[in-house]
This record gives C-alpha cells, structure tokens and sequence, in this order.
C-alpha cells in the first residue's frame, strides 16, 4: 500500500491516502496468483 501513496492508520489493517480510506487489508485477505497478480477480497474501501 506504501508503494501507492497510502499510510498506515490506527485502524486494523488500515490505510488512507487523504482521498480513500482501506481497511481489513490483512494477509488473509490479500491473494496472489501463479504470475505474480495480487487480489484483495473482503477489504473495506471509502472515499473520504
């Protein structure tokens, strides 16, 4: 998430980058394929 401009919030798993926020963003809910593609399921994303 770093990589994309955001920060870590106080929120478990949490990110902002001052227009959206992202949480629940924590290893089981991230997936990565054969070739490298990565797949986020049941995060939670707003804008702000």
């Amino acid at each position: 998430m770093s990589a994309l401009g955001f920060i870590k919030t106080e929120r478990v798993g949490g990110f902002t980058n001052g227009t959206y926020e992202a949480w629940d963003l924590l290893p089981r809910n991230v997936l990565v394929d054969d070739e490298g593609d990565i797949y986020v399921v049941d995060a939670e994303i707003k804008k702000l």
